[in-house]
């Protein structure tokens, strides 16, 4: 499966736990009962999400002026999450790749405002350097 496609999974995966409120993990069991297996590079993106969600809000939250991430729509919340996981914690995702990926995500699937938006937040985690790569084993 090609990445964008796993993206795609992804953020449907996460996406769907948080508009439900619900575990990831009852999330992906249901994903498998209807669509089958779950893509590994999918699950290993919406496994680190939820894992560095507090961390990846936290950083959000500093760059994006006038919105707090709970006031963010479900969607746009998702894409965020996604795209700047992979900026920090994905060595061989360039940021301005998850950046372009998480606006065409936001085309296909929020409103008209949400790609500049998306783009505009994830480019100002960028310039502020709120993107040191961790190290993890």
């Amino acid at each position: 499966m090609r990445r964008r496609t796993a993206r795609k999974q992804a953020f449907l995966a996460l996406y769907q736990s948080d508009i439900n409120e619900r575990p990831l993990e009852d999330t992906l069991k249901l994903w498998r009962s209807y669509k089958g297996e779950f893509d590994g590079y999918a699950l290993s993106l919406t496994e680190g999400v939820a894992r560095e969600c507090e961390d990846l809000d936290a950083r959000l939250s500093e760059v994006s002026i006038g919105w707090t991430v709970r006031r963010m729509s479900v969607v746009d919340r998702a894409i965020l999450r996604l795209a700047l996981y992979e900026m920090i914690y994905v060595d061989d995702v360039p940021p301005e790749v998850a950046i372009s990926e998480a606006v065409e995500l936001a085309t296909g699937f929020s409103s008209d405002e949400a790609p500049a938006f998306i783009g505009g937040v994830l480019r100002g985690a960028e310039g502020r350097n709120l993107l040191e790569r961790v190290e993890h084993g």
